[in-house]
């Protein structure tokens, strides 16, 4: 009787300890938290698009991610849906409202404030309606940059448990500088000259000079042998009235880079997929017309896993990771 007991224990040890060990093999190395296109403003429904909605979404959102092991999150440009300006004038003009206050920043980004883990921000082209000079002269772009807590450029890289992450910022468009900073001419005159089907007010370029360093941290990445992630308002996917201005030219940068796995954007709400040769492009939905539109994505060692909303028992997007660029030792 002892022995058949003994037996029976044995055997449930063993399952429960290849159960542990399946769970801890399948356990991501890394968890994040991600969303696109709050555009959060205490402003009335047009369209498809529910400014208001967003604050409470996000509110939900992030509640949800405190339940679960996040290691840090990211919004992914469009925090805002504009700031003290009429906004029924824009782009043609830009009529700043008194006091500039920056309430929907505030509110929106209070309620992102909220997670319990690290957050990082994306500038998106909404961000930058906003009034040309803030209360003490301070003009644009540099007062959107104060504000959502950089200092001169919203773009930079970061490491994460053995992936480099690259945020991207469309900072060269007309929209984005005060008309008494010296590039808005240049940026202006670029937009009316320049030829495309996303030729659209509200898509930006990359500048040389984020080019420049974005090519620096590429080749650095590479020599370390680590994994990439684009991380990007603009998609550069398909070209189209949502597509990053000159896309065609940040491709080239990439397609040079094997180690790069995903590029993650959003900026065209309906969301969508696509893999060029083996990266992965993935547009998120947005949040201001989606209350499921936030996710969770999964990094393994090699695959990434793509949950949405409350849907966590079945990915939405497994995706391989390529590791034949790696140097073999």
């Amino acid at each position: 009787m002892m022995t058949k007991i003994r037996l029976v224990i044995t055997s449930a040890l063993a399952v429960m300890l290849s159960n542990g060990l399946v769970m801890a093999k399948d356990k991501p190395l890394l968890s994040i938290a991600a969303v696109a296109d709050p555009q959060y403003a205490d402003a009335p429904r047009r369209g498809g698009r529910e400014p208001k909605k967003a604050l409470n979404r996000m509110h939900h959102a992030v509640s949800e991610f405190n339940k679960r092991d996040i290691d840090w999150g990211v919004i992914l440009g469009d925090i805002i849906d504009w700031d003290d300006i009429e906004y029924g004038r824009f782009p043609h003009k830009i009529i700043a409202k008194e006091p500039i206050g920056w309430i929907h920043k505030n509110a929106i980004l209070n309620a992102w404030g909220k997670a319990d883990f690290p957050t990082y921000l994306v500038l998106g082209n909404h961000d930058y309606y906003v009034p040309n000079e803030d209360k003490d002269g301070t003009i644009k772009p540099y007062n959107v940059y104060r504000a959502f807590g950089f200092k001169d450029k919203a773009y930079y890289d970061f490491e994460s448990k053995g992936f480099r992450f690259v945020v991207l910022d469309g900072d060269f468009h007309y929209l984005n500088y005060s008309p008494k900073h010296p590039n808005y001419k240049k940026a202006y005159n670029y937009y009316r000259n320049f030829k495309g089907p996303q030729k659209k007010w509200w898509n930006a370029a990359i500048s040389k000079e984020q080019q420049t360093w974005l090519i620096d941290v590429l080749d650095r990445a590479l020599s370390k042998q680590e994994s990439v992630v684009i991380m990007c308002h603009y998609p550069i996917h398909k070209s189209g009235q949502h597509s990053l201005l000159n896309d065609t030219e940040i491709l080239k940068i990439l397609d040079q880079y094997p180690n790069i796995c995903l590029y993650l954007n959003g900026h065209a709400h309906g969301g969508d997929y696509k893999l060029m040769g083996k990266r992965h492009h993935f547009n998120l939905r947005g949040m201001q017309g989606d209350a499921d539109a936030w996710y969770q994505i999964d990094f393994y060692s090699d695959k990434i896993k793509v949950l949405q909303a409350e849907k966590t028992s079945k990915p939405i997007y497994e995706l391989k990771i390529d590791k034949s660029w790696q140097d073999k030792k």
